[in-house]
């Protein structure tokens, strides 16, 4: 039986995940994920390889686990920017902000690939990741209803409002195009601006 650590089974499990995790990105970060093993990750802990498959089957598991305990920090983030004070644009405006400087760290880059080219996610898998994509968008979905946008009007100015931030994202992620940003927040000012009456 392996030694336990912490003070509990729960605490110790926690203790050996947030291990695997950081491990893992890092081996991510530095090699690229189809260069790196799970064997590499194990050593890396220092687990033996058996072991770190009782925690996870694949290692696009742990990239599911991880964005699991990441995103609700993120979202909760942008819930707070979109309740803030001001007028709805202006706290849209921080928000689309938030997402793409989300998307400009090499930890959301890494995980966008690795999704991407993981072969080894089950179809459970891929709709938890699907699911916590959407839930990115429920705070906004909420903040343009309480704008007075109706909930059939709020969810397609969301939808079109992350495309907007994931075109942007992926523009500055090649470099070059200068004054994106510009040009998104003026499209997402116009699409949660009122029409005049």
């Amino acid at each position: 039986m392996p030694r336990i650590t912490a003070g509990s089974i729960a605490e110790h499990v926690a203790e050996r995940e947030a291990a695997v995790f950081r491990a893992a990105v890092g081996l991510f970060a530095e090699h690229g994920y189809e260069n790196v093993t799970i064997a590499d990750i194990a050593a890396e802990v220092g687990l033996a390889r058996s072991s770190l498959y009782r925690y996870f089957p694949s290692k696009a598991h742990i990239l599911v686990a991880w964005t699991d305990r990441e995103l609700p920090r993120h979202v909760a983030e942008g819930r707070e920017l979109l309740q803030g004070p001001g007028p709805p644009e202006e706290r849209v405006r921080a928000w689309v902000h938030h997402e793409l400087d989300a998307a400009a760290e090499p930890t959301h880059a890494l995980l966008r690939d690795a999704i991407e080219h993981a072969d080894d996610l089950d179809a459970g898998a891929r709709a938890a990741i699907a699911a916590a994509h959407r839930s990115l968008l429920v705070p906004l979905v909420t903040a343009l209803a309480k704008a007075g946008m109706s909930p059939s009007e709020a969810d397609v100015v969301a939808e079109l409002v992350a495309g907007l931030v994931a075109v942007a994202a992926r523009s500055e992620a090649r470099g070059g195009r200068t004054g994106v940003r510009r040009h998104v927040e003026r499209a997402v000012v116009a699409l949660v601006t009122p029409p005049a009456r």
